[in-house]
C-alpha cells in the first residue's frame, strides 16, 4: 500500500518556529549549566525567579505570535477610545480652520525612554496621513535632535500619501526646538497659543511639562488627546485631556497606526501579559482568604552557582 508522506511532512513555517524555539531553550541551558560551572551568580538572589520565567513566557508566546501574523493569521485588537478620537480631532481643527499640532517630547533616542519615542511617532504618522486626508494644518514640536530627519519624513508622506504635496513646508510643520526640558516645555507652550491650535496631541515621555502643555491646550479650548507611559505622569493626562493613552496604550496606539500585521500580533503578546497578571491577582485573592498567600509560592528565588 503506497502511502504518501506529504501530509505528515512539517510547513517550512512550523519548522522555523521550531528551530527557532529549539534554539531559545538549547541557549537558555547553555547558559544555566556554563553559570553553574563556573560559579556565577545568574540571578539576584534577592528577586524572585518567577518573574524571569513570566518575562521569558511572554517573550515566546510573543514571538510565536508574529511568526503567525507573518503566515497571514490576523488578530483582533481592542478598541482604544483616544485612538479613535484623533480622527476627529483633525476633522474639528478644520472645520474651525485651525492647525493641529503633535509632540513627542525631548531628549534623546538613546535613552530608556526610546520605546515611548517610537510610540509617539506612530502616532504623527497617523495623524500626517489624517492631516493629508482632511487637508489640515499639522504642526510637529520635538525636543528629540536625532528623530528631526524621521519626523519631517513622516509628515512629509502624509501629505504626499494624501495627493496633497503642496500643503507641505519643512519649516512650518516640522519645528524642533532643543532637548533641554523647560526651553523646550516653553516654545512648544508658546507654539500651542500662538498659532491657536485646534487639537493639541501630546504622545510620548513627558515630565513636568506634562501640566504646561494642557493648560496652554486648554486657553486656546484645544482638543486634547495625550499619552505617556511614564506613571508619574498618566493621572494629570486623564483629568485634563479630553481622551488620554493609559500607560502601555501608546504602544497599541502606535501599532493601530502602522497597520502592521507582525506588530499587531505583538500587542496579543502584551494583552496575554494583562490577562496573566488580572488571573494572579484574583487568584491571589482567593487564596488570602483562604489562609494562603501566593505571594510566598512566586516569590522564591533560585541562585545558581
Amino acid at each position: 500500500m503506497n502511502i504518501s508522506f506529504e501530509v505528515i511532512k512539517a510547513s517550512p513555517q512550523a519548522k522555523n518556529k521550531l528551530l527557532a524555539l529549539a534554539i531559545i531553550v538549547i541557549l537558555l541551558v547553555t547558559v544555566i549549566v556554563v553559570g553553574a560551572l563556573l560559579k556565577v551568580k545568574l540571578f539576584n538572589p534577592k528577586v524572585p525567579v518567577s518573574s524571569f520565567v513570566i518575562l521569558a513566557t511572554l517573550l515566546i508566546v510573543g514571538y510565536l505570535f508574529m511568526i503567525q501574523a507573518m503566515e497571514g493569521v490576523t488578530f483582533p485588537v481592542r478598541k482604544i477610545s483616544a485612538f479613535d478620537a484623533i480622527e476627529e480631532g483633525v476633522a474639528r481643527s478644520v472645520e474651525m480652520g485651525r492647525p493641529v499640532h503633535v509632540t513627542i517630547g525631548y531628549g534623546t533616542i538613546s535613552s530608556s525612554m526610546a520605546p515611548q519615542y517610537v510610540a509617539g511617532l506612530g502616532v504623527l504618522a497617523h495623524v500626517a496621513r489624517l492631516a493629508g486626508k482632511y487637508g489640515a494644518k499639522l504642526i510637529a514640536t520635538l525636543g528629540v535632535p536625532e528623530a528631526i530627519a524621521s519626523v519631517e519624513e513622516l509628515v512629509r508622506d502624509g501629505y504626499y500619501s494624501a495627493g496633497r504635496p503642496e500643503l507641505y513646508n519643512p519649516t512650518y510643520n516640522v519645528r524642533y526646538f532643543t532637548d533641554q526640558q523647560f526651553a523646550y516645555a516653553s516654545a512648544v507652550q508658546a507654539t500651542i497659543v500662538r498659532e491657536n491650535v485646534g487639537a493639541n496631541i501630546v504622545v510620548g515621555p513627558f515630565y513636568a511639562e506634562s501640566l504646561i502643555f494642557m493648560e496652554a491646550g486648554n486657553m486656546t479650548g484645544a482638543f486634547q488627546i495625550a499619552g505617556t507611559a511614564r506613571e508619574t505622569q498618566i493621572p494629570f493626562f486623564v483629568i485634563t485631556a479630553d481622551y488620554a493613552f493609559i500607560g502601555e496604550e501608546i504602544f497599541a496606539a502606535g501599532a493601530l497606526a502602522s497597520g502592521d500585521r507582525v506588530v499587531l500580533a505583538s500587542i496579543r503578546g502584551q494583552d496575554l501579559g494583562k490577562l496573566i497578571t488580572i488571573a494572579l491577582v484574583v487568584l491571589g485573592i482567593i487564596l488570602l482568604g483562604l489562609g494562603l498567600k501566593l505571594s510566598d509560592w512566586l516569590n522564591w528565588v533560585w541562585t545558581v552557582g
